[in-house]
């Protein structure tokens, strides 16, 4: 027979561990990625993202510079090791810095509005103001209500 009381345990270890591993990587994200935009003069960078019906993606990745101009994401590449995540076997692969946007604002989703994606969804964006060193996370939940009401006359 299934205890389920050890069951439910055992998952609360894992999503605690889950949300440490989560933390973690987004803290080695923002350090690996803070320095690569300044480099290249991004001022902003505005990462929207949509869901809903079980499915949801990073629909896109804006760069802005001082004046507010869209610029291309550069071209820079990121170590696996340094993104905090390498696979432990000795070697580490390359990702673009665009692919490292989009990891961030997934694991920020999953860490802040895990099923951002399920049902009615979300949408929103993660902007990233480079100067002031801050990553902000707007969400919009949505949701559909309904307001009932009965009289006997």
């Amino acid at each position: 027979m299934i205890d389920i009381e050890a069951v439910m345990a055992d998952f609360a270890v894992r999503q605690a561990e889950r949300q440490t591993q989560v933390a973690e990587e987004i803290q080695q994200l923002k350090t690996v990625i803070l320095p690569r935009l300044q480099e290249a003069g991004i001022a902003r960078v505005e990462i929207r993202f949509d869901g809903c019906g079980d499915s949801g993606a990073v629909e896109e990745c804006a760069c802005l510079d001082t004046a507010g101009a869209a610029i291309a994401c550069p071209d820079v590449t990121i170590l696996e090791d340094e993104a905090g995540h390498s696979d432990g076997d000795g070697s580490a692969e390359l990702h673009s810095l665009g692919q490292a946007l989009e990891q961030l604002t997934y694991l920020a989703l999953e860490r802040h509005h895990p099923g951002w994606e399920i049902n009615d969804g979300a949408c929103g964006e993660l902007v990233i103001d480079v100067a002031e060193a801050t990553f902000v996370l707007d969400c919009s939940l949505r949701f559909i209500a309904t307001d009932d009401h009965r009289v006997e006359l």
